[in-house]
């Protein structure tokens, strides 16, 4: 009776071990993966810093995408940037974000956007005159953001702005 006794003893000890082991595994914050942000730079990588630059412009992006779905909405058409820059609901919107007619709407970034005849579809990109390789960013009336740039340009990698 005392040996069983002290196996089952035993056995819940170890179940209770078990149990705080799993417990402390998951409360631990997982490890970021090794090879994301410590993998070497190939040579003829270009290194881009993140920068304010791109941020103004992919947010500016965004609130011409906002912009196109609220003109939809309300007029049933998407509008060209000339339509949209001369609405009287959205000046306060340009002004805040301190852009101009166009077509460099920001300092060193020029917008192409058109809508479609009949109003259905629209496509944006905003391409950076300061880039040798054209780097833009382009969306249209699905609000997905893409951003791109030249073919043949060296590959551009983006370094995290905290590691």
């Amino acid at each position: 009776m005392t040996k069983l006794r002290g196996t089952i003893v035993a056995m819940f000890a170890a179940g209770a071990l078990a149990c705080a082991a799993l417990a402390m595994a998951q409360a631990q914050k997982p490890a970021p993966p090794a090879s994301e942000p410590y993998r070497p730079l190939k040579r003829d990588a270009a290194i881009i810093q993140p920068n304010d630059a791109r941020a103004t412009a992919v947010n500016v992006v965004r609130e011409i995408n906002t912009a196109e779905v609220e003109h939809s909405a309300w007029h049933g058409t998407y509008a060209s940037w000339n339509e949209l820059y001369s609405a009287t609901d959205e000046q306060k919107r340009w002004q805040r974000l301190q852009l101009s007619a166009g077509p460099e709407i920001v300092p060193g970034w020029t917008l192409s956007l058109v809508a479609s005849a009949d109003g259905k579809s629209f496509e944006l990109s905003l391409r950076s005159l300061a880039d040798k390789c054209g780097f833009s960013f382009f969306s249209d009336q699905r609000g997905v953001i893409y951003e791109g740039s030249a073919i043949g340009c060296a590959k551009v990698e983006v370094v995290p702005a905290h590691r």
